[in-house]
């Protein structure tokens, strides 16, 4: 073979040939390029009606614009009509493009693509009294370059022809709805069958989703009744349905992200560690261990868990007041003043009533009973004020102390001048009063210790006033003092 022969011999070669429901598709070099062809099957050729829809096809489709259309030119020989010339590009059919690469289907919304593009040239299609009828495999052409579904050889201009030639091979025919093999008749009842057909393959290999199983069980129904009324609301449908699954896998997605987060931060929070509690021991503090003015006389009888609570709340009392010291040494000074005021009103007239003149010659006896029923009531007066007057009891005690003794020399004065002829007594030493005050009822009334002269003159001893005058009245009914003769005594009380 020269070299002519060769080039004569590549030029008439045809590449791969696929089968489609109205012949066989391949690419065909010609002036140094390739050129698409379809050769119709011998048994549509001799068909006048078959030819004449070709011819049809070709007027009605030339006028479509939409990029998803193959337009083609009618080629005829000396037998009349055997192929068509396809426009320029690398096409393939879907079921070719799935058989060399099947991994196709996982990519990125390659899928999703596919179907919404036919769908939306469909209904276009629809639109125009156009059906394409037959969505096989091998009727479904993609574009290489950009992945782009196309379509041509639309089933409607064919009806007329015969559908067991045209769909002879199974596989073809199992994609075409009943009514257009039976009937030769075909609307858009027809088209959602052969759509719901096309739904049903291509997601063979991963699984028809939940949410296309009802729309294809309805769209795939033997009646056409059943169907869908379009490919339009057969497409709403699809919408509608994937919405709302993408809203819930959304929603699901969030979810589990929140969830996750939620578990991160409790996992991250500090976990308490196992604390053992001991209890406390339930014994008395010793005295010694006793701070009383910090715990403000609550006593020693309290365990040590429950006196440093007190504690603690004492302190923190304390500290919350911040009051200024010389704001508080003021408001004791006028407390202190008030009280005395008050006290010393009180006290005078209780003391009357057993320091006066009428009421010291009495049995030590009765004398005893009216003390103590004095001392009871300087203390209950005592306490009385100085809760009014806002003063502590112990500052209160040794005022009241200071009050009574100042007010008992007082009134043992006017008794030495006015009763019986009592002289004072000459002290060797300084007059040291020593006064016990106590708001008990057992308390005796202060009184003023003096040194007296013994009757031997060898020693001295201190003896109150109270007890000279109790021992001596009570034998002599005199004051040892008084110049008055003891044996007189009797004339003495005349």
């Amino acid at each position: 073979m020269n070299f002519e022969e060769l080039i004569e011999t590549r030029n008439a070669r045809k590449t791969t040939r696929i089968r489609t429901p109205y012949g066989y598709f391949y690419k065909r070099l010609v002036d140094g390029r390739f050129s698409n062809f379809v050769e119709f099957h011998d048994e549509l050729t001799d068909s006048l009606v078959f030819s004449k829809g070709v011819q049809e096809e070709y007027e009605a489709t030339k006028k479509i614009t939409d990029r998803h259309q193959l337009h083609f030119t009618p080629n005829e020989g000396d037998d009349g009509l055997f192929a068509i010339a396809v426009e320029v590009g690398h096409f393939l059919t879907i079921g070719q493009m799935l058989n060399d690469d099947p991994a196709i289907v996982a990519q990125n919304d390659f899928l999703e693509q596919t179907i919404r593009e036919l769908f939306k040239f469909t209904i276009l299609l629809n639109e125009q009294g156009i059906y394409h009828l037959c969505y096989s495999p091998n009727n479904v052409f993609i574009r290489k370059s950009d992945r782009m579904v196309c379509l041509l050889n639309h089933g409607s201009f064919y009806l007329k022809a015969d559908q067991d030639v045209l769909y002879e091979d199974d596989t073809d025919a199992a994609f075409v709805a009943p009514e257009v093999l039976k009937f030769g008749k075909a609307d858009a009842h027809s088209e959602v069958y052969a759509l719901g057909k096309f739904l049903q393959w291509i997601y063979q290999s991963s699984g028809l989703p939940t949410e296309l199983k009802s729309i294809v069980n309805r769209a795939t129904q033997t009646s056409p009744e059943l169907r869908y009324d379009s490919v339009e609301e057969m497409y709403k449908a699809i919408s509608r349905l994937s919405n709302l699954r993408r809203t819930v896998t959304m929603g699901a997605a969030a979810l589990a992200v929140a969830l996750v987060i939620l578990g991160l931060f409790v996992y991250l929070l500090p976990s308490p560690d196992a604390v053992e509690f001991v209890k406390p021991v339930k014994e008395p503090v010793p005295d010694e261990m006793v701070d009383d003015e910090l715990l403000l006389g609550i006593g020693a009888d309290l365990d040590s868990a429950a006196i440093a609570r007190i504690v603690a709340a004492e302190k923190h009392r304390q500290d919350s007041l911040g009051v200024d010291e010389r704001d508080l040494r003021t408001y004791n000074s006028k407390a202190e003043a008030i009280f005395r005021k008050q006290f010393t009103r009180a006290a005078d007239q209780i003391l009357d009533k057993v320091y006066t003149g009428d009421k010291m010659n009495m049995s030590e006896k009765e004398f005893l009973v009216r003390s103590k029923a004095m001392t009871e009531e300087l203390a209950k007066k005592q306490a009385e004020i100085a809760k009014s007057s806002s003063l502590s009891s112990e500052r209160s005690q040794h005022i009241a102390s200071e009050i009574i003794d100042q007010l008992t020399d007082k009134k043992m004065k006017a008794l030495d001048k006015n009763y019986m002829g009592l002289k004072p007594v000459t002290q060797d030493k300084k007059t040291t009063p020593e006064s016990s005050y106590s708001s008990s009822s057992e308390a005796t009334l202060p009184t003023t210790t003096t040194t007296t002269p013994s009757t031997s003159n060898s020693s001295r001893s201190k003896t109150s006033n109270q007890d000279i005058y109790r021992q001596h009245r009570d034998k002599y009914g005199v004051d040892p003092y008084d110049p008055v003769d003891p044996e007189n005594y009797q004339y003495r009380r005349k």
